[in-house]
């Protein structure tokens, strides 16, 4: 039979005290306040997204760009 077999030994843990019992407790709280202070990403702005992206999302398909915009130079 694959059983498996269950003991008694620990309780389970906390991943803080796991990571703490790794890490020790300086490095832990270093790392976490490192994490509150860094700033969060900026998300994309919606109107770089080509259209089948902004149907996806809800979004309503850009307008098509003027003639003028279309012309090489």
């Amino acid at each position: 039979m694959n059983a498996l077999r269950l003991t008694r030994a620990r309780p389970p843990r906390d991943l803080i005290d796991s990571a703490i019992a790794v890490h020790g407790a300086r490095r832990v709280l270093l790392a976490a306040a490192a994490a509150l202070l860094r700033p969060r990403p900026r998300p994309p702005d919606a109107s770089t997204l080509p259209d089948h992206l902004r149907r996806d999302i809800g979004l309503d398909p850009l307008p098509p760009a003027p003639p003028s915009a279309r012309l090489p130079y």
